[in-house]
């Protein structure tokens, strides 16, 4: 679709709003997308509530998350196709609808089942919405002020993941779930009316040429076969028939897609607009930073519940200042892009990421908050520098009016990687941490002195505090037990901070591969000055002629 300034200035202009077009649609923006992200890291942080609440297992609490992340990865690529065949209007509010439906749906929710269903519709509606309304975001700031777009993305989008963990961590505070949702109902009420009002009427310029119905088949069918081996992975493992045969049929369908896509002269997923270096790095520096926030998420919010088993007000100000260091960046972000280009900046955020990931592969329950404070604080900055300035970097290198297309491409593989390594995640610390727990607790049996002599000492201590002799031998072995736990799940996120340390590296060889490839299209277009052509001399004096008769 094809939107002419005209047009987006006839966003405020055509409704007399007081505010320009590019707060509107700035407005629609952040609400319409800022919700799905606020809602996964919310739900992450207050499982434990919502399986107390509805009575569910551990394992149907991964089957709304990992549904909801596939969902939105599968809608990501349709949006724009709906886009062009329904207009932005029409699209914008029918997923904004859908999505407020599914709002509805989880604050109602009695079980596992309606819970997983209102996650999956906020996750496609979402995903829809995306591509649909993120471009003409970035095409209705004015030139001279583009760069302040950053600012917009960063704090908006990639701050409501900030939001919805700090808002997840209240929610534990006070012990209750279902008003996060009613948060997103209000967001999707506010783009309702806003959008109704103030989105065009006119019709916009379509493609002619119609996405292959095939490749529309062959993309839900590669996500529903997914759906299958992701939702049992942790539980099950690799070698379940629910799994590994799945997973094979998923690995055929995504080759297929691939090669089909290709073919196309209207593919859903224009891979051949990646072919290029300066794009390649880009979307590598988007794609790692994604994964390697997962990591750190999951890795960190289990090792504050776990290790440290902090008051939930604790977890409120940790992530207060993971949002700090996300405005940081943006800030930074919006005044040195066009200067000095996504490579460098991406450097700089790459090795803050590394720095973050070698403190916690070593940490321990002795750390202080402070030093989490800033860690936290800077891994923010640092990753949400390089995944803002891949993707843009990406969508500008190289021809502009294919730009579009190569941010299809890169947000496309983007979530679907986000959307696999989840529940790879889940299982890998679930493996590792029943690695380690039985390599200590056989250390211990082999070594049966050692155990005795810790509890010995420990019922002692527990003795001199006044506990009967029985009950502080009991509470010693329980103590050695727990201990013996928390030093196995220790382990596992030692592990997996090592693998994140990993994926900076790269993240920073990505963001080296764009400053050799050039810095790129900046921001902010220089205007080019109309110069006046130079007057030809002329002779002011009457000539001969002008007085004959």
């Amino acid at each position: 679709m094809k939107l002419s300034s005209g047009r987006l200035a006839a966003v405020s202009d055509s409704v007399k709003m007081p505010l320009p077009s590019y707060l509107i649609i700035s407005i629609l923006t952040i609400f319409a997308i800022g919700p799905q992200y606020f809602i996964n890291l919310s739900y992450i942080m207050n499982q434990v509530i919502i399986q107390n609440g509805l009575d569910l297992s551990s394992n149907d609490l991964l089957l709304p998350s990992t549904l909801s992340n596939i969902a939105f990865a599968l809608g990501v690529p349709l949006g724009p196709v709906f886009t062009r065949k329904w207009g932005l209007r029409s699209n914008y509010l029918l997923f904004v609808a859908i999505f407020f439906a599914g709002s509805v749906v989880n604050v109602f929710a009695g079980d596992s089942v309606s819970l997983t269903i209102g996650r999956t519709i906020q996750g496609l509606s979402a995903g829809c919405l995306f591509l649909t309304i993120l471009p003409v975001s970035l095409k209705s700031f004015p030139n001279k002020i583009r760069n302040f777009f950053l600012l917009m993305v960063i704090i908006g989008l990639f701050g409501a993941s900030a939001v919805g963990a700090i808002f997840g961590s209240v929610s534990l505070t006070v012990g209750a779930w279902r008003w996060l949702f009613i948060l997103n109902i209000v967001s999707a009420a506010l783009c309702l009316m806003v959008g109704f009002i103030g989105l065009p009427h006119g019709k916009e310029e379509h493609e002619t040429q119609p996405v292959g119905k095939f490749n529309l088949f062959l993309l839900a069918a590669l996500m529903l076969s997914l759906t299958v081996p992701l939702c049992n992975l942790v539980e099950k493992g690799f070698a379940s028939l629910y799994v590994w045969p799945f997973l094979a049929v998923a690995g055929m369908l995504l080759v297929l897609f691939i090669i089909m896509d290709l073919k196309s002269p209207a593919p859903l997923v224009p891979f051949r607009t990646l072919k290029a270096p300066k794009p390649v790095s880009g979307t590598v520096m988007a794609i790692a930073s994604h994964v390697c926030l997962i990591l750190a998420i999951a890795g960190i919010n289990g090792f504050l519940r776990n290790n440290l088993n902090l008051p939930y007000r604790y977890l409120v100000h940790f992530y207060i200042w993971f949002f700090v260091g996300i405005v940081v960046t943006a800030v930074l972000k919006t005044l040195l892009f066009d200067r000095l280009g996504a490579g460098i900046l991406g450097l700089a955020g790459s090795l803050a990421v590394i720095y973050v990931s070698l403190q916690w592969r070593g940490m321990g329950p002795e750390i202080s908050l402070n030093a989490l404070y800033f860690q936290i604080a800077l891994l923010g900055a640092g990753v949400s520098m390089v995944l803002v300035g891949g993707a843009l970097g990406t969508a500008l290198a190289g021809d502009i009016h294919q730009a579009s297309m190569r941010s299809v491409t890169l947000h496309s593989i983007r979530n679907f990687a986000g959307a696999v390594v989840t529940p790879l995640l889940g299982w890998y610390l679930t493996r590792q941490n029943a690695v380690n727990y039985e390599e200590i607790r056989s250390r211990l049996g082999l070594f049966g002195g050692e155990a005795k002599s810790e509890i010995a000492g420990m019922t002692r201590g527990l003795i001199n505090e006044g506990l009967p002799a029985a009950q502080a031998q009991s509470m010693a072995s329980y103590e050695l037990i727990v201990h013996t736990k928390r030093a196995a799940i220790l382990g596992a996120y030692h592990h997996l901070f090592t693998i994140m340390a990993c994926v900076g590296v790269i993240m920073l060889l990505a963001s080296v591969g764009k400053i050799v490839t050039g810095k790129g299209r900046s921001l902010v277009q220089k205007e080019k000055r109309l110069m006046m052509p130079k007057p030809e001399p002329t002779d002011l004096a009457p000539s001969a002629i002008h007085f004959t008769k």
